[in-house]
């Protein structure tokens, strides 16, 4: 029987409840002044994660401000990654004059860059998805972001993913990370936010390596398939192009290559690692909840907040997936405890899954 681990209650096994549990903050009484909220969310690309955000955004701000007698009016607007898609977009912000204006970023933070920064300073209220606001020069501190905007990254800690590979395999002690390195500023950011981790669960970082293309990244996961398993491997942002400039689809590429890898141990942060098994499983994020956050942060800026007084978050939710396919072809054998505590077990390469359907 798989249960969610908020039934689980090994203390050592405490991380993992944390995956679970959502702390319901209550939000203060409404002072809402109008029945119906004027709301534009800007997005980059129709993506997996971009339609789990907005799903959670609209869901969860719909049914709040039904408590409180009101309701919103939506213009959702695809950016594409186009330079030639911004001004439409701008035009129908000035001629609608939004009570709060959504943006659901892309690794390279268009939106935020092409339209967040045209409205520092105005009294537009912004909410954004963005994990690298600082690097990215949209805000200059997580904590007091100031101004007129705040937001939710899409990236976890990476403490969590450690802590689970050391349950998966306890004689893990090195890894090494692999990201596309056309996302430059989020890498400036991960490879700190990684080294600090590594030296707080007592890992060997045996490098950061940033990869060009496709054939680079799958040359670096065959490289580490040869090294000992006391080493593992995790990844930011797949190189999504090959060595010629044509797109690479990572989606079907990575997984032929790491299936046909006998050792490799990998951790990935996204539901679709485990799901085809180009990872043993992974501490993965929840897109419905992020935006489920960024609403709740909506209904406070709504409610009479300034944006720029509310601190920028991480992502306060993530799943235990598992896929056991993976394990079985590398001889790897989940604890049963973490079985028992994940939310989700893939059984095969196909998506065929036990655990919860949510």
């Amino acid at each position: 029987m798989i249960r969610k681990s908020a039934t689980f209650n090994s203390p050592i096994h405490l991380f993992i409840i944390t995956a679970f549990i959502i702390i319901n903050l209550s939000i203060p009484a409404f002072a809402l002044d109008k029945k119906e909220y004027k709301v534009i969310i800007a997005f980059d690309t129709v993506l997996p994660f971009s339609e789990g955000i907005i799903d959670g955004l609209r869901t969860t701000l719909d049914a709040q401000l039904k408590t409180a007698g009101a309701s919103a009016s939506y213009q959702v607007f695809d950016t594409k990654l186009d330079p030639a898609t911004i001004p439409a977009i701008m035009d129908a912000i000035n001629a609608t004059k939004p009570d709060l204006i959504c943006t659901v970023n892309y690794p390279t933070v268009f939106a935020d860059n092409m339209i967040t920064k045209k409205l520092a300073g105005t009294g537009y209220k912004i909410i954004s998805e963005n994990p690298i606001p600082v690097q990215s020069g949209v805000i200059k501190d997580w904590q007091k972001p100031g101004g007129n905007v705040t937001g939710v990254g899409v990236f976890l800690k990476f403490n969590p993913q450690i802590k689970l590979m050391k349950m998966i395999n306890p004689k893990v002690k090195k890894v090494a990370f692999v990201s596309w390195d056309a996302v430059a500023q989020l890498n400036d950011w991960f490879e700190p936010e990684l080294r600090q981790a590594c030296r707080e669960e007592g890992i060997e970082l045996l490098e950061f390596r940033r990869v060009a293309n496709a054939e680079e990244e799958l040359a670096f996961y065959s490289e580490y398939d040869k090294k000992g398993r006391d080493t593992f491997i995790m990844g930011g942002v797949s190189a999504w192009v090959h060595r010629d400039g044509t797109p690479a689809d990572m989606t079907n590429l990575m997984p032929e290559r790491i299936h046909s890898l006998k050792n490799l141990q990998s951790l990935l942060y996204d539901e679709s690692g485990p799901k085809t098994g180009s990872a043993l499983g992974g501490a993965c994020v929840v897109w419905y909840d992020i935006g489920a956050q960024m609403a709740e942060k909506g209904i406070k800026i709504l409610n009479g907040a300034k944006p720029g007084d509310l601190p920028w978050e991480y992502p306060r939710k993530y799943n235990i997936m598992l896929n056991l396919q993976a394990a079985k072809d590398k001889g790897i054998t989940f604890p049963p405890d973490l079985t028992d505590a994940a939310y989700r077990i893939y059984t095969d390469y196909k998506g065929t899954f036990l655990g919860s359907r949510n």
